[in-house]
């Protein structure tokens, strides 16, 4: 049997011992580098798609045939074979990894256990068939996702979604959960839902994150308190805001008073744009609700139902306010 070396691991990991027992999504993302002459057998190979990595393990011992099971010197003795230890008669390493990006020759991958210089002898596709919601759930609990999926249908349900506009996003350490981009808001599903690393914007799970995810990241970056964001297009508010003057000129009365206090607004920006993003990111470190002209509004809290509940409560205002200038007329 011939074995040869198709590319290699470039990692921070350096030492076999500091490597993880599993990859581990909170660590850093490694590439694999492809030799020049295999680089036309990545062809059709996406980011996003899940693969399996088989790595020649270098530097593991070959004489073993019993080890232990877990970590620590109470864990039960096991035949190698039964186990994953990396001491293998041939040390094949096994990696189920995601594609996060390809240029040329390189592949960067997570999450995956292996030391800088290893070799890689084969890369295949993985056919699991798993559901969406399976691998979600790597990063957020099947509540957590309904929670999401509820917000979503109560917000369409009352007005502040129609068709395919507007997003949701909860914030869980270094991950996010945020809907994808063209589904509709009061039918959505776990298949409509993507998570995405909160530092690098890397997509860990899901396809076609919404074109305002970059805005969604910007907020919970400014904002340590954010734990929810939800952009909704309130039809009240938007007539509002393309009238001259203020927004609230008329309202005097005590919620209006108090709502408006922690409401910002931004320019007339592009939407999906990155200084959209910038400008809603910077004013949240502010304002718990950012008016955005001509394109809605984005209400940040520490759950959903309070960054939905505030959007509802200035649509509300936004109605009286609409109907009292009606009646001046």
């Amino acid at each position: 049997m011939q074995i040869k070396a198709i590319g290699y691991v470039r990692s921070t990991i350096r030492d076999p011992a500091d490597c993880p027992c599993h990859g581990r999504w909170d660590k850093p993302a490694c590439s694999i580098e492809i030799e020049e002459e295999f680089e036309p057998a990545l062809y059709r190979l996406r980011a996003g798609q899940e693969i399996v990595v088989l790595t020649w393990l270098h530097q593991a011992r070959r004489d073993v045939d019993r080890c232990r099971s877990g970590n620590g010197s109470s864990s039960h003795v096991h035949g190698l074979l039964g186990t994953r230890s990396v001491f293998r008669p041939d040390p094949i390493g096994l990696h189920e990894v995601r594609v996060l990006e390809i240029q040329s020759g390189r592949l960067t991958v997570t999450p995956m256990e292996a030391i800088d210089g290893t070799p890689v002898i084969d890369i295949r596709p993985v056919f699991s068939g798993r559901a969406q919601a399976d691998l979600i759930q790597e990063f957020f609990s099947s509540c957590e996702m309904r929670a999401l999926i509820a917000a979503a249908r109560q917000g369409w349900e009352r007005g502040l979604f129609s068709g395919t506009n507007g997003n949701l996003s909860v914030r869980k350490d270094e991950f996010v959960l945020i809907t994808r981009s063209g589904c509709s808001k009061g039918c959505l599903t776990t298949d409509d839902l993507c998570v995405l690393r909160l530092d690098s914007a890397v997509l860990l799970a899901g396809e076609s994150p919404s074109i305002e995810s970059g805005m969604h990241l910007a907020v919970y970056r400014a904002q340590s308190r954010a734990a929810a964001v939800v952009h909704t297009h309130p039809a009240h508010l938007l007539a509002l805001g393309s009238l001259p003057g203020e927004l609230f000129s008329l309202l005097d009365n005590f919620e209006a008073l108090e709502i408006k206090k922690g409401l910002g607004a931004v320019g007339a920006l592009r939407p999906g744009s990155e200084e959209l993003a910038e400008a809603v990111g910077g004013i949240s470190a502010q304002s718990e609700s950012i008016f955005m002209p001509r394109h809605g509004l984005v209400c940040w809290s520490s759950d959903l139902s309070r960054a939905m509940a505030r959007s509802e409560e200035l649509e509300s205002l936004a109605r009286i306010e609409v109907n009292q200038r009606l009646l001046r007329i």
